[in-house]
């Protein structure tokens, strides 16, 4: 057998060497990390919470009236669920309903003693301008249509849900199915706490304590960051493929 041997120069050597550096960290970057040598992510904004009809009623109509006269045209939600679980008797009531507009503050509405939604309550869910943001984010409005009968859930999941997974997936050119802990690792290099007592505690029972608070509102707030740090790279995309398409020309 013969090899050929092909001698190159030190200076083709280093810039071959500082290529292929280059083409490991890459792809090292590109790999879905150690989930748990992450640093934790938790929401450091204001929790607040409310458990009266009248009182959610009251918030959701002032976040409409924020929505209509803002100029977007289209305004994220971080949004979630929680309810309690019984491996005896499955999925109970929905007992939770987090919502985030901003990184500053949550809002937690425990409606697991609420008969009906209120109504402003399903307006805010179902606003044109309105999009719901999160992993898997169909799943929990499928899961609120079943327990409130009132709650548009066919036309919020086909008008107002937004799935950060496949969203990631075009981004990022992926083709996994995320988990909101592996997406969170994945674009925020951040590890959410999946507490398995804070996830499968009693949700419906008041007063929540500071754990739940705090687990709930940081799924709200992350499922808000996750979209909006995806949103930036694929506006970032946009432009360099803008740029590139008026140097070409």
């Amino acid at each position: 057998m013969f090899m050929l041997r092909v001698a190159m120069s030190p200076e083709c050597v280093a810039l071959w060497s500082r290529d292929e550096k280059n083409l490991e960290q890459t792809e090292l970057a590109e790999r879905d990390p150690d989930i748990d040598s992450l640093p934790p992510i938790l929401f450091n904004g204001r929790i607040n919470i409310l458990n009266d009809f009248y009182d959610i009623a009251e918030k959701c109509d002032a976040m409409l009236h924020r929505i209509d006269t803002t100029e977007e045209k289209i305004v994220p939600i971080g949004f979630d669920l929680e309810w309690p679980f019984s491996f005896q008797t499955g999925s109970g009531k929905t007992a939770l309903a987090q919502i985030c507009l901003s990184e500053e503050l949550c809002y937690l509405f425990h409606i697991y003693d609420i008969l009906k939604l209120p109504t402003s309550f399903i307006m805010l869910l179902s606003h044109p301008k309105v999009k719901l943001v999160g992993v898997n984010i169909k799943n929990d409005i499928w899961k609120l249509g079943r327990d409130f009968t009132e709650f548009p859930a066919k036309k919020v999941v086909e008008n107002n849900c937004f799935d950060c997974g496949p969203f990631a997936n075009i981004v990022y050119k992926r083709s996994c199915r995320w988990s909101l802990e592996r997406l969170t690792a994945y674009v925020l290099r951040k590890k959410i706490s999946k507490n398995s007592q804070v996830r499968r505690s009693k949700w419906h029972i008041q007063p929540l304590n500071d754990a739940q608070k705090l687990y709930a509102a940081t799924d709200a707030y992350v499922s808000l960051l996750l979209h909006m740090t995806i949103q930036k790279k694929a506006d970032r995309l946009t432009l360099s493929e803008k740029t590139e398409n008026i140097n070409s020309e």
